[in-house]
């Protein structure tokens, strides 16, 4: 009897793999794009799948004359009990991206980080974003 739940149970919840088509850039192995923009400022596109906005820090940070772009982040699904988690960083030539200037939202689970390109060089240390 138990086989008998158990099958109407997976017959029910059945996944039709050949049905499956989902199209995102942004994939695990290669989670992100970056997108040259018309008025000169470059955007980063980065999946956050499952990630809630309030567990991700970005910052962006100048070391030993090299600039970069770090996020992270951990959050713990109440409903499957899984935590999901970003450790990602990005390299940025510190004499063309401003780091002071950069501006970040997150919609349908992709991170939006847009980075402003120099006029002048002012000086960065590190920046911590927030965002929208």
């Amino acid at each position: 009897m138990n086989d008998f739940i158990f099958d109407d149970l997976f017959n029910l919840l059945d996944w039709d793999k050949s049905f499956y088509k989902f199209n995102r850039e942004e994939k695990d192995m290669h989670p992100y794009s970056i997108i040259n923009n018309k008025d000169g400022s470059i955007t980063i596109v980065h999946n956050v799948l499952g990630l809630d906005k309030k567990d991700i820090k970005l910052v962006a940070k100048e070391i030993n004359g090299k600039g970069y772009i770090l996020i992270s982040g951990k959050t713990e699904d109440k409903i499957t009990g899984k935590i999901y988690t970003i450790n990602s960083k990005f390299n940025c030539d510190i004499k063309n991206c401003d780091l002071n200037n950069i501006t970040s939202n997150m919609k349908n689970g992709l991170l939006y980080i847009n980075i402003k390109l120099k006029e002048d060089k002012p000086e960065t240390r590190e920046n911590i974003i927030t965002i929208s």
